[in-house]
């Protein structure tokens, strides 16, 4: 999907096809240079969004996630900053920017912890995929060292 899809969704004003649009973005395995290349339109994606009616900002909460995240990426932050967003994202479907280097059984808390590496600065993750309420969530933190 490039800028010029971006904008035919905006320009529908469909809700739901705009939000299905930055969930493909973000959960369908992206690449850091896609993101790279996508962030050169952070202004104007932002433009589009501040077109769309303020009182939809809870159900369009994907694409202000994404906004946010294309102004960072913009402005220097790696691509895999986007697993500290508050949505989910489990390193399966952070497979264009995120390498899994480990997964074990997590019986304590009946999940799946993974360990992953940026494939882009090395930063390392580890990720705890837990049952919770009618789905699943996923707990991200630093992890000290990839191995």
């Amino acid at each position: 999907m490039d800028i010029i899809e971006i904008r035919k969704i905006f320009n529908t004003g469909d809700q739901q096809q705009i939000e299905l649009m930055a969930r493909n973005i973000l959960v369908h395995g992206q690449s850091h240079e896609y993101m790279q290349r996508l962030s050169y339109y952070a202004d104007e994606f932002n433009d589009l969004l501040s077109m769309t009616n303020p009182e939809s900002k809870d159900y369009l909460a994907l694409v202000y996630i994404l906004a946010e995240h294309l102004k960072e990426v913009n402005n220097g932050a790696c691509a895999c900053s986007i697993v500290k967003k508050p949505m989910y994202n489990s390193p399966e479907r952070l497979s264009g920017i995120l390498e899994i280097l480990d997964e074990k059984r997590d019986v304590e808390n009946y999940g799946i912890r993974v360990h992953s590496r940026c494939l882009a600065c090395g930063k390392a993750y580890e990720s705890t995929t837990v049952e919770s309420g009618f789905g699943q969530k996923v707990i991200w933190n630093d992890f000290p060292h990839a191995t």
